[in-house]
């Protein structure tokens, strides 16, 4: 069994484990403490402690969170002839979690592929799956027709009984001609550990270990006269309580079997349909009819050359326009994300950031046209900081905390006692009492004749001007200019950049707005056009853009020329520390510290350029594996946005990108199954291909349960392994079968 931490294998690596077995079973335990104590007679001091415990495993449900990626794909249309429906479960040890005989390495779950007319329709509902209680499933049919589990309701707990679960109904041929035998129940299931780390985050549990569980049997794939395919179900049903009629042990009493359904998923699967992972992307370039220009992210428009069509072509987007004065017009907006590479604006002279979006609202005089890009993103920043309790808070917090101790730092500076001392021990609490009644009496006598002197100073000057003494000419500024003095130190400088560190919750909620996080869809993409359905788009990441939104989220709760003051001098130690933890935002989302991107030497923030791609792909192959060849290039971020809409940031601008099927989930089948020479490539026990075909002789179909009828795609597993084994050269053990079936992954590369 593989141990109980993450994988450590390299991108691309597998390893395979023919099950994980949990070292506890369900079931009721007594826990007995016993204190003894040696030397003295301690017997009436304590007594034992008697508990009893109560372990559950899943029976007749599973939490959705458990089941990850299904193949082939939910409601997908494509050619799967020659593929084995399996499904990803992200808990490894959930198909070994009951115990449905004695054996402990037989899984309590098992993967039906059913043909539509082989699923009896509720006669309520009219439809395949039943939703019923758990009670109901378990109590006998009135009729007598239905044949049920034998579990008895007295051994479920009360609160299960009650429960809602799902259920099918299928003929009792069916039953006896598609579920697996006993004994083939563990070589359809399997442990598989991969690295992840080229995969957008999901909610499911990310150690990179799966269990895998195969069905036995091919989909139907006959094509009707209009040239539709056949529809086929997939269900992860559980064969508890019908051991004794599975194939080879008995057959069913009654007309039909009611079995427990844990998940099921549909498909179609057609000859003469293109829904492949290949096949999707592929389509996501030649639909673009070859033009490179086409995948960059902006609105399609052609025309003779103007203003607006560069602007167009640019990844600007027209909107309507209501000025402060109340004129109606429209105006230019561009998200971060361009097709084209930005040019910088200007900063202002003394180097602090933006004040509000009317310092970042561009006119083109030439046009009359006001371009509201950076604008928008520094409004897009205040409102996202706004509506972040945790983060407006502890930035008003943090900025008055450094307001305090500046005014501290001031104050005690200006009184010209304190001269020696390093500016952090100016903050220490009590300082005016500790430390000034050691200066006093270090320097009693200095103080006492510059005081005489002063008196007689001031009796040589005429009336209403008093010389003043004990605080330098600071004191007298202006108090703006002081500040601004006291933050050109560079010990106060490094002073606030420490307690910038520390600032956590701001500079976190910060690092993940540079990525885009929380910024509202439409405004990364404000025009449908720029990413239709089935579409790919790469595109450089606008620095400023990035640099207003940031600047928005930073002037919360600056109300006074003082509070832009002390937001300037903090905002470059934030940028600096916002810029580590960019690279540190993947790794810590996804508890990869292999992940982490090393952005401490950037000028800027990170993210250059970056892809979205929206289509069935990401739906279907949710761990769609995306990787930069170059060696250089990291991803700093790659999520789904949604259900088939995925963005992956680069860290720069890389020259090759990869994109590949899921290591946890390579497809499981022959080769050629619509042809008479469908075959298994063999591979070594270590997944090396033997240069040799399975069968030697004859097609795979010789491997079927029956030639005719039901069975007929249904894999014979008891009387293949043997065969495979003679074949390969060793032992077919659960993993060594799937090392067996399992088909190349699917790749396509952008250069």
């Amino acid at each position: 069994m593989p141990p109980l931490i993450t994988t450590g294998l390299a991108p691309g690596q597998i390893q395979l484990y023919d099950n994980y077995i949990p070292s506890l079973a369900a079931g009721s335990y007594d826990v007995k403490v016993a204190p003894t104590v040696t030397g003295i007679d301690a017997s009436n001091w304590f007594v034992d402690i008697h508990q009893r415990l109560e372990v559950r495993q899943p029976q007749f449900t599973v939490d959705p969170v458990h089941v990850g990626e299904r193949f082939p794909p939910d409601r997908s249309n494509g050619l799967y002839a020659a593929d084995l429906p399996f499904v990803v479960l992200n808990d490894r040890a959930l198909p070994w979690e009951r115990e449905i005989t004695g054996d402990r390495t037989v899984p309590w779950m098992a993967l039906l592929t059913l043909q539509t007319d082989e699923i009896v329709l509720d006669p309520v509902t009219n439809r395949q799956f039943r939703s019923i209680a758990v009670a109901e499933f378990l109590a006998a049919d009135p009729a007598g027709k239905i044949q049920k589990p034998d579990i008895k309701p007295e051994w479920v707990p009360d609160d299960v009984l009650h429960a809602t679960m799902q259920s099918i109904v299928i003929p009792a041929k069916v039953f006896s001609a598609v579920v697996p035998r006993l004994d083939e129940l563990a070589s359809l299931t399997h442990v598989r550990a991969t690295d992840t780390g080229d995969q957008a985050e999901s909610d499911a549990i990310e150690d990179g270990w799966y269990g895998i569980v195969i069905s036995n049997r091919f989909p139907d794939s006959r094509v009707a006269a209009d040239l539709s395919g056949s529809l086929n179900f997939a269900c992860l049903v559980s064969p508890e309580g019908f051991t004794s009629i599975l194939p080879g042990n008995g057959a069913p009493s009654m007309e039909f079997v009611q079995l427990c359904v844990l998940a099921n998923w549909s498909f179609v699967s057609n000859p003469a349909a293109s829904e492949s992972f290949s096949d999707l992307m592929e389509s996501l370039v030649t639909k673009e009819a070859g033009n490179p220009g086409n995948l960059l992210l902006r609105i399609p428009a052609a025309g003779a050359p103007s203003p607006a069509l560069t602007r167009l072509q640019d990844g600007y987007a027209p909107f309507s326009y209501h000025t402060p004065v109340g004129e109606d017009t429209f105006a230019w907006y561009r998200g971060p994300l361009t097709p084209v590479m930005p040019q910088p604006l200007p900063r202002r002279q003394n180097g602090t950031h933006y004040l509000s979006s009317s310092e970042v609202t561009i006119y083109q005089q030439n046009q009359g046209v006001f371009d509201l890009s950076y604008a928008a993103a520094f409004q897009i920043g205040r409102a996202v900081g706004l509506a972040d309790r945790a983060f407006s808070i502890g930035m008003l917090n943090s900025r008055r905390e450094v307001a305090t101790n500046v005014r501290t730092i001031q104050e005690r500076i200006e009184t010209g006692r304190y001269n020696d001392l390093p500016v952090k021990a100016l903050l220490e609490h009590g300082l005016e009492r500790k430390n000034l009644t050691r200066q006093f009496n270090a320097g009693a006598t200095e103080r006492l004749r510059q005081t005489f002197l002063a008196l007689n100073e001031r009796t040589a000057t005429k009336e209403g001007a008093p010389l003043r003494r004990g605080r330098n000419e600071a004191a007298l500024s202006n108090p703006h200019l002081r500040l601004q003095k006291l933050f050109a130190r560079e010990d106060v400088q490094q002073l606030i950049a420490e307690q910038v560190e520390g600032m956590n919750t701001v500079t976190d909620f910060l690092a993940a707005l540079a990525l885009l996080q929380n910024v509202p869809f439409n405004q990364l993409i404000p025009y449908q056009r720029m990413l239709p359905p089935e579409s790919i788009r790469f595109f450089y990441v606008d620095q400023d853009w990035i640099e207003s939104l940031v600047d928005g989220a930073l002037s919360i709760g600056v109300d006074s020329s003082r509070a832009v003051q002390i937001t300037g001098v903090m905002r470059e130690p934030i940028r600096r520390v916002v810029r580590r933890k960019v690279g540190l935002y993947r790794a810590k989302r996804r508890k990869l510290p292999h992940l982490r991107v090393d952005t401490t030497g950037s000028e800027a923030f990170p993210a250059r350029s970056g892809i979205l791609i929206r289509s069935a792909l990401v739906a279907g192959w949710p761990g769609l594996v995306v990787r930069a060849d170059d060696g250089s290039t990291e991803i700093l971020r790659m999520e789904r946005l949604s259900d088939d809409v995925l963005i992956i940031l680069f860290n720069g601008i890389p020259q090759t990108v990869r994109f590949s099927e899921p290591w946890h989930g390579l497809r499981f089948g022959v080769r050629g199954m619509e042809t008479s020479e469908n075959k298994v490539q063999l591979r070594s026990a270590v997944g090396a291909p033997l240069n040799r075909l399975f069968p030697e002789n004859g097609p795979f179909r010789d491997y079927y349960r029956t030639q005719s009828g039901v069975g007929q795609r249904v894999i014979d597993v008891q009387r293949l392994l043997p065969a495979l084994a003679s074949a390969a050269g060793f032992t077919m053990s659960p993993a060594g079968f799937a090392t067996e079936m399992f088909q190349a992954p699917q790749r396509l590369s952008f250069v």
